[in-house]
């Protein structure tokens, strides 16, 4: 399974599990990630995200394509528009 690494302050980041991705949505300062299992990831960022073209959605997503079904070190998407102050998983 591949990961997306989520940047945080310090060079330090959470994951992202990249198979299963069901649903992205944004939220006031969060992004939902809906997983077709049943569980949704919640990541809290600095500042509200962006969406659209250039957008955190569209970058995650791509990042997601990128890794998904691959094993290794993970990766970073391009540069989101803040920092993620954490994330939580829950089901659905």
């Amino acid at each position: 399974m591949g990961y997306v690494k989520l940047l945080k302050a310090n060079s330090e980041f959470d994951l992202l599990p990249a198979e299963g991705v069901g649903e992205l949505a944004i939220s006031g300062s969060t992004i939902v990630v809906s997983y077709v299992l049943g569980n949704k990831i919640t990541i809290t960022m600095a500042s509200a995200p962006t969406f659209g073209i250039d957008g955190d959605d569209q970058k995650l997503l791509s990042a997601v394509e990128k890794i998904n079904g691959a094993s290794g070190p993970g990766v970073f998407p391009a540069e989101l528009s803040s920092l993620v102050t954490g994330t939580q998983v829950s089901a659905i």
